[in-house]
């Protein structure tokens, strides 16, 4: 599961820091990010509750990271939450470009 690599790293966490973590050994992180031995749900969920994300992020069966009960406490839509990201992942230029397109589409929509 290559999202757990990238969630660890966004963490600046080494393989032997999440395994501390997880009570698991930094050979079992290892294991998990290539692909050879699959967390269990109680993982998955410790993991989640640890990146802040869905479990159905981190096992990529959704691009949304943002656990339901977040949306549902901010009041935000699962499509407003994927904007958000999509908006997040674009450096400062391409941000500034997206809100301007977002202006025009709202100012000049008829």
């Amino acid at each position: 599961m290559k999202r757990i690599a990238e969630l660890r790293k966004e963490k600046h966490l080494n393989q032997m820091g999440l395994g501390l973590k997880l009570n698991v050994s930094q050979k079992m992180i290892s294991a998990y990010e290539n692909g050879t031995h699959q967390p269990s749900i109680d993982t998955l969920i410790q993991m989640s509750n640890i990146f802040g994300v869905s479990v159905d992020y981190i096992i990529e069966n959704t691009n949304i990271r943002t656990p339901v009960e977040k949306l549902l406490k901010t009041g935000l839509t699962s499509g407003e939450i994927e904007l958000l990201d999509m908006f997040k992942d674009l450096n400062t230029k391409n941000q500034q470009k997206a809100l301007g397109i977002i202006f025009a589409l709202k100012h000049y929509d008829s």
